[in-house]
């Protein structure tokens, strides 16, 4: 369950930085702060609390929407110079969770191999 520990970290530390990022340091300059933390804060609480219980199926869920902000991060580490240092900490955090992630699949086979149940 390590892995899982370590997921619920990464997540509440990639949550700080949408609020850091798009609330405080780099509003957007056409949409504001409110616009940009619904559309990049909102959809991350949605699988916050199986996440935060270690729930693996919530942690698949979280590495589905990180791809949206995996990508978004890779623009603008590469097009703007201003928010490269925040956007380079958010894709190492991102890969590091999907780092963590293989290790889910690894302990659920383990659990069923030993209770004798099949998926």
């Amino acid at each position: 369950m390590r892995s899982l520990t370590v997921t619920r970290w990464l997540w509440l530390a990639l949550l700080a930085i949408q609020l850091v990022w798009f609330g405080w340091l780099y509003p957007s300059e056409w949409f504001g702060r409110w616009i940009p933390l619904a559309l990049f804060a909102l959809p991350m609480l949605i699988p916050a609390r199986g996440i935060w219980n270690k729930n693996p199926r919530a942690v698949v869920l979280g590495g589905t929407i990180l791809l949206i902000h995996f990508s978004i991060a890779v623009t603008e580490a590469w097009s703007n110079p201003e928010v490269r240092i925040i956007a380079c900490i958010q894709l190492v955090l991102i890969i590091w969770f999907y780092l963590a992630m293989p290790g889910i699949g690894y302990r659920l086979d383990k659990k069923t191999e030993n209770t004798g149940h099949t998926h």
